[in-house]
């Protein structure tokens, strides 16, 4: 009968090309993909995500850490410091940082 015949042809000759092009395109428009910070933290110049948070840090290296605050900076995170040290006990943050001298020979 004719929908078999139609469903063929369908199959053989339209579908393939139509799932190369997507494809194509899929890959074409892969750095769409690219997770950045500013899908979870709070970007410095400009506070417009509503689900955005400031990056907690604490730290633990009892010495200044300036450094890494300014690399976070440029990176367009604000951070946040606390001195609580249970920083999972905070439930308001994407993401939290213990910076420690641990395991530092």
């Amino acid at each position: 009968s004719v929908l078999p015949s139609r469903l063929l042809l369908f199959g053989t000759f339209i579908l393939p090309p139509l799932l190369v092009l997507m494809l194509f395109h899929l890959w074409h428009n892969s750095s769409s993909w690219e997770i950045t910070s500013s899908q979870y933290f709070l970007p410095t110049k400009e506070k417009t995500q509503n689900r955005s948070t400031n990056l907690l840090i604490f730290n633990d290296t009892g010495s200044e850490i300036e450094d890494f605050i300014a690399a976070l900076k440029t990176q367009n995170i604000i951070p946040e410091i606390t001195l609580k040290e249970n920083i999972t006990s905070l439930p308001n943050y994407n993401g939290a940082i213990k910076v420690s001298l641990e395991g530092k020979v």
